[in-house]
Parts: structure tokens; C-alpha cells; sequence
């Protein structure tokens, strides 16, 4: 029985020693390494870990070649002109001439040299390939395909044949509707590529833009065992399933006495119906509402379905100027809980016309009865255009004008400005609030209107003064106090007999009591 044993186990480790050693040197396919290279007697050549060393030569025509490996050699041989020497099947050197270089006189060798080729051991290498039809795919687009399809291609790019190649293919959360995700091949020689290998993905229907990636990984061996892997990867872009296009549009160009109509709608050209859409817009600075209008509603929209006149409103202007109007913008959540939202353009409009604006300003504000001040009014023309600018002011009944006009007319030029004034007195206490005054303009374009401005309010007062006391009988001399006039009176006002010293009328009282008291006792 033991022996029995022990010839079965030298089947098994015959046939895998028979597998291991499934080769032969001449199956082994050789990169050349070194095309040509010259050594001298002793001279080496390092090649990966191999030294290679001109050892010795013979008058006869051989040459020692030695290679060695971490510092042990590992193979010797003396070879002639067209010699092979070979070491652990990874390194091959051809001996191309050997030249002995004998004296003619001595017949010694002179610096003998041999000229040698190297080569290794050549290796499989993989170059994977894959194609799609599309790189990216967009549901919403009528001509973008409605499957992915990939082809796949295994080129054997190296030096020596790859065996039992296993081919995976993964989709990357694609889902798979045609072929195959594994495939085997026995073997893929060197400079051969595999037939086509096609698989088809459908194209999924995203609520947001994602990129998948598609790819193939290899596995194979080389004629010594050793495994060779490879990978390559395509990413295709999957554009989202839902798509609104919102359109704005207003007057481009206007006057100020014109107006500028808005429209703003919606489409759906997804190719999901989406409901409770809110769409809102915003009026654009500059410009003010005519209409009694909301810019906010909630809305559903059928696949291909349009909103021609969500919004339809015109607006005034309040002043020149170019401005830019808000973007109208609709949001919706979808059935992943998520919120999305588009924009509209944001169009352009330009107000054109004179803008005219009065400020009245006075020199004081707090003055005196009869007191005189300066009135200056000025007017701005703010707009693009000239105007003929007529301003008018007038006074109220308690005050008088002094100087100057209480208006003009003239041409103000765009972006500048023109002021006039004049003098007025206070007549009387009290505040006195001037009133407003006022511009009419008219453009060369007909364009007309009038303007008012401030009304400042003055202050009249009659101011308040400290006197100095007179002092009478002071006809000369040095000038005397108050005490030095009155002598012991405090109070010069009141007669002296009036006065009553402080502090005797208690006394008396309580003298008045004693004298009671003493009478009283006398009785007893």
C-alpha cells in the first residue's frame, strides 16, 4: 500500500512538473536588447541584472563569455563567431565576430575584442480598446441613440504570446440588454488582435447628468507562468431626462413717455411631464408696474407643452438709463426629493429722454426779524437729452424780495445742470416754509413735463440780550457797590424801617414768656 502510495505521488509531481515545464528554450520568443556592443579582454556590460564579461580569448577564435547575476556567475561558455549562450531563459547572447587581433611579427594576441548582441526574454503585453457610438447620450434628443453600444478589442502589443486570456467586461450600473461580460481565450500571439467583442446598454432616464464608465480588465500568462493583467476604461455622459426652457423678452429702446412690454413662457421639451412648476419674475430697476400683474404662479407642463404668456405686463420708466432685467426663474422638486430650477436670459432695454430735478436751498436757516438770506435753486438735467427747462418760484406773504429774479428759462444740456438766485427779508417771527418751486420742460422730441422741488422751512427769531444794572445818584466820583450804597440794607428795594433784623423775634417771644411766668409766680 505504501508503495502504492508513493508512486502516485510521483505521478502527481511528474505531471506538474511536465506542466511547469511545458516548454522548450526554442519556444521562448527573444526581444533584442542591445543591438551591437564591443568588449575587450575583461571588459563588461551590465544589461537589467546581468553582467556580461569578455573573459578570455584564444588565438583560435573563442571568447569566454560570462554572465552573472547578484555577483555569482551563472553561466560560462567559450564560444566562436555565431555563438549562442543562453542563462535562466531570460537573457540570450549571440556572439557576432570575434576578433583576436594577432600581431603578424610576434603572433600575440593585440587587444582581442568580440562584438556581441543581446537579447531578453521578449514579453506579452496587453492594449485594450473600447468604442462607443456616442460618447455622450441625451433621451431628449430624437437622433441620439436609444442604446449604448460598446465594442471591445484585446491587441497583444509585446514581444510574446499571452495564454489563457480571461476577458471581463463591467457595465458600470449600466444596465446590460445584448451580449456577453466574460469571454476566454487560449491564447493571443504576439502582434494579433482578438475578434470584436460588442455589448449593448440601454440608456437610462436621469434626473440629473451622470457619467458612467464602461470597462475591460484582462488576464493571461506568459510561457514561464508568470500573469499579465491588464485594464482600460470609457466613460460615456448620460444628459438628464427633463429640460425647461424659459424665454424673457422686453422692448429693447424706448422714450420716457413710451412704454415697454414684457413676455416671459415656458417649455417643456423633456421627455417627463413635470408638475407644480413656480415660475417667478421681477420687474426691472428703472421701470415701474402699469398693470395690475402677478409674477408668481404655479403651473404643470406636458411633455412638448408651452406656456406662450406665463407672463405678460408692460412697465413705465422713471428715469433714463440702460438697464438689465431680472431673469425669470421656474423650480420644481422632483420624485427623487431634489429641487431644480432654470433661469431665463436677461435682456437688455434703454430709456432715453431729459431727467429734471429741482433742489431749492436757502444761506440760513435760523435768522432775525428783518434779516436778509439767499434762495438758490438749481436744476439738474440727469437724462441723454437736452430739454428747454422753465422754473418759476414765488414767497409767501411775510417776506419780501430784495435782488434777483424768482426764475429763468434755458436749455439744459444733458448731464449738466443750471441754478439761479435771490435775496429775500424776514419780515416778520415765526417759521416761514418757502414754497416749492417749479420747472416746466419740453424736449426736441415733444417729450414734456414739470418738476417741484424741496420746500425748506426758515427759522425767524428775535435774538435774546443781557443788559448791565444802572446804578442811580452816581453823578461822579468813584463808582460804589451795592453794599457800599445801601450800608447794613440787604434788600435796597424795601424801606429800612420794614426790615426786620433776623433772629429778634424770637427773642422777643421768649422774653415776653419769661415776664409772664415771673408775674405769675409772685401771684402764687
Amino acid at each position: 500500500m505504501f508503495k502504492k502510495s508513493i508512486i502516485l505521488l510521483l505521478i502527481i509531481l511528474s505531471i506538474f512538473s511536465t506542466q511547469a515545464l511545458a516548454y522548450t528554450t526554442s519556444d521562448i520568443e527573444w526581444k533584442e536588447s542591445v543591438a551591437s556592443t564591443s568588449l575587450g579582454w575583461g571588459n563588461s556590460v551590465t544589461n537589467g541584472d546581468y553582467i556580461i564579461m569578455a573573459k578570455d580569448f584564444s588565438e583560435d577564435g573563442h571568447v569566454s563569455i560570462t554572465i552573472s547575476k547578484n555577483g555569482d556567475i551563472i553561466k560560462f561558455e567559450p564560444l566562436k563567431n555565431g555563438g549562442i549562450l543562453t542563462a535562466e531563459d531570460e537573457i540570450k547572447i549571440f556572439v557576432k565576430k570575434v576578433n583576436p587581433n594577432i600581431d603578424a611579427w610576434s603572433g600575440d594576441m593585440i587587444d582581442p575584442t568580440v562584438s556581441i548582441q543581446i537579447f531578453r526574454r521578449g514579453l506579452p503585453d496587453y492594449e485594450i480598446t473600447i468604442e462607443t457610438d456616442e460618447s455622450t447620450y441625451d433621451p431628449k434628443v430624437l437622433s441620439s441613440p436609444k442604446k449604448i453600444t460598446a465594442t471591445i478589442k484585446v491587441k497583444n502589443n509585446g514581444y510574446a504570446e499571452v495564454e489563457n486570456v480571461d476577458l471581463t467586461i463591467d457595465t458600470g450600473n449600466l444596465v446590460l440588454i445584448d451580449g456577453d461580460l466574460t469571454y476566454h481565450y487560449s491564447s493571443i500571439l504576439k502582434g494579433t488582435t482578438t475578434s470584436p467583442v460588442t455589448v449593448e446598454m440601454e440608456v437610462p432616464h436621469l434626473w440629473d447628468k451622470t457619467a458612467f464608465s464602461i470597462s475591460a480588465d484582462t488576464k493571461g500568462y506568459d510561457i514561464k507562468g508568470a500573469e499579465y493583467t491588464g485594464t482600460k476604461s470609457k466613460s460615456v455622459t448620460i444628459e438628464k431626462m427633463w429640460e425647461l426652457i424659459a424665454t424673457k423678452s422686453i422692448t429693447e429702446n424706448i422714450y420716457m413717455d413710451e412704454t415697454a412690454y414684457v413676455l416671459v413662457s415656458i417649455r417643456n421639451v423633456g421627455i417627463i411631464n413635470l408638475n407644480s412648476i413656480t415660475a417667478t419674475d421681477l420687474v426691472v430697476e428703472g421701470l415701474e408696474l402699469k398693470d395690475s400683474v402677478t409674477l408668481q404662479k404655479t403651473i404643470s407642463l406636458k411633455v412638448g407643452e408651452t406656456t406662450d404668456k406665463l407672463f405678460e405686463y408692460s412697465l413705465k420708466p422713471v428715469k433714463p438709463g440702460t438697464y438689465t432685467s431680472p431673469a425669470a426663474v421656474a423650480e420644481f422638486t422632483a420624485s427623487n426629493g431634489k429641487k431644480y430650477s432654470i433661469s431665463s436670459s436677461t435682456p437688455k432695454i434703454e430709456v432715453n429722454g431729459p431727467y429734471i430735478t429741482l433742489t431749492k436751498s436757502v444761506s440760513s436757516l435760523n435768522v432775525a426779524p428783518g434779516a436778509e438770506i439767499t434762495v438758490t435753486v438749481k436744476v439738474d438735467n440727469t437724462g441723454d437729452r437736452d430739454a428747454s427747462v422753465t422754473a418759476t418760484d414765488s414767497l409767501p406773504n411775510n417776506v419780501s424780495l430784495v435782488s434777483g429774479d424768482l426764475g429763468f428759462q434755458e436749455v439744459i444740456k444733458k448731464s449738466t445742470s443750471k441754478s439761479y438766485s435771490y435775496v429775500i427779508r424776514m419780515d416778520t417771527e415765526g417759521d416761514v416754509k418757502l414754497p416749492f418751486a417749479t420747472a416746466s420742460f419740453i424736449d426736441l422730441e415733444g417729450y414734456k413735463g414739470e418738476k417741484i422741488s424741496n420746500m425748506p422751512v426758515i427759522s425767524v427769531v428775535e435774538p435774546v440780550t443781557e443788559t448791565d444794572p444802572i446804578t442811580e445818584g452816581n453823578t461822579g466820583g468813584t463808582a460804589q457797590t451795592d453794599d457800599e450804597n445801601n450800608g447794613d440794607n440787604p434788600n435796597p428795594s424795601l424801606p429800612i424801617e420794614e426790615q426786620t433784623e433776623p433772629g429778634f423775634e424770637g427773642l422777643f417771644s421768649i422774653l415776653a414768656l419769661v415776664s409772664i411766668y415771673m408775674i405769675f409766680k409772685r401771684k402764687n
